[in-house]
């Protein structure tokens, strides 16, 4: 490293986990204006300081987390994550985050519908999926997509900086962690509880070679996820914004 890291950090996330989560806080004046701007002073730092972290930028204020990098991270998730996961690393920075968000459930399922169909952009899929994800369209046709999507016909998801076994991975816990905290109010951010939690999505969370029959237990686990959704609430879309049960979000830099 170059000299002192010049801002207090948190790693986060799975204790077992091959790649370095960190949170670097920054105050709110030094937080840059446009997502673009921070996305820059980010890697500026990275590469700077020679730190091959995955990482992103928080402003703490009143014990919560209160900014942060859209659409990279968003508050009450990463929040929670933290104040979760903090003690499962070694750290150098005291925590300041003290108090937990309450999750905004409309803005966890946008995320994970539109992750999971990203993640399908260089399958046959691409010409239903590529439309309904450029730009802002009404959720409910990515819902509508993904209702129609067979996973076990998928061998291949062809993305240019991701491994198959990542995107699988990505999906499952995804689509686990959504229906977790859906079903049962239940936070879950690394990989163990994951597993804790829904054992025969293992081999996803893993990355282990899978087979016919683990396709067919991820298809399972997205027809009752998608169930889920449907039962969730009325969704609404206009003007960018999405709104479900009292809760808005801006579809566009995902946060609410």
């Amino acid at each position: 490293m170059k000299t002192t890291f010049p801002y207090p950090y948190y790693i986060y996330g799975s204790d077992d986990s091959t790649d370095k989560d960190v949170i670097i806080v920054i105050s709110k004046e030094e937080m840059p204006k446009t997502q673009e701007e921070r996305k820059n002073k980010i890697l500026f730092l990275l590469n700077e300081y020679k730190l091959n972290w995955n990482a992103t930028f928080a402003v703490i204020e009143n014990g919560k987390i209160s900014d942060t990098i859209y659409t990279k991270s968003w508050i009450d998730s990463l929040n929670n994550a933290l104040l979760e996961t903090y003690f499962l690393h070694e750290q150098k920075h005291e925590l300041l985050v003290t108090e937990k968000h309450i999750r905004n459930k409309t803005l966890a399922i946008y995320k994970a519908v539109r992750t999971v169909l990203t993640m399908l952009t260089r399958t046959k899929y691409r010409t239903q999926i590529r439309p309904i994800l450029k730009g802002i369209h009404d959720f409910n046709l990515k819902r509508e997509v993904l209702s129609k999507i067979d996973f076990l016909s998928i061998s291949e998801f062809n993305q240019k900086n991701t491994a198959d076994a990542a995107v699988w991975k990505i999906i499952a816990f995804y689509v686990g962690q959504n229906i977790a905290l859906i079903e049962s109010d239940l936070e879950i951010y690394t990989k163990k509880s994951l597993v804790k939690t829904f054992s025969d999505l293992e081999p996803f969370i893993y990355r282990k070679e899978i087979s016919t029959n683990e396709k067919i237990v991820l298809q399972q686990y997205i027809n009752r996820w998608l169930t889920l959704l449907n039962n969730f609430g009325t969704f609404q879309s206009e003007d960018g914004f999405l709104v479900c049960k009292q809760e808005r979000i801006d579809m566009l830099n995902e946060k609410f």
